[in-house]
């Protein structure tokens, strides 16, 4: 499949360092491109103009939390299957949240890159078909 459009994965993170290093792992696979905004703010901005295969969601945002920017990616019907996954530090702190919200899949910090990425593939496989070793 020559010329398909690689799989978009928006990542959502406050810390620039942790943003720039997800967003370099995933942009190192065949098949894959990243972009990374800072706020919830930036991710309903983003939202607007880019259909995305996967989102990276920090939980602790500046301003609107990764929660509510959850709810709100979630009321609109365009992103009511899009996958998103939780990246958080304090998994167990807001276990019951998450669970409420009917979402069982997140990634504690700090997390290893090889594992993260072989998650990302998992979740969303390349569209032109690239095998990533291991």
């Amino acid at each position: 499949m020559a010329g398909a459009r690689a799989r978009l994965v928006l990542i959502v993170e406050d810390d620039r360092t942790t943003g720039d290093v997800l967003a370099s792992a995933i942009n190192e696979q065949r098949g894959y491109r990243a972009l990374t905004v800072a706020t919830g703010d930036d991710a309903l901005d983003a939202l607007g103009r880019i259909d995305p295969d996967l989102l990276l969601l920090d939980i602790r945002l500046p301003g609107m939390s990764g929660l509510d920017l959850y709810d709100r990616i979630r009321a609109d019907p365009r992103f009511r299957s899009l996958p998103i996954v939780f990246e958080t530090g304090t998994g167990r702190e807001h276990a019951a949240e998450l669970r409420a919200r009917g979402v069982a899949t997140y990634i504690k910090k700090p997390f290893d890159l090889d594992e993260l990425v072989r998650f990302v593939r998992r979740l969303v496989p390349p569209r032109n078909g690239a095998k990533h070793p291991g």
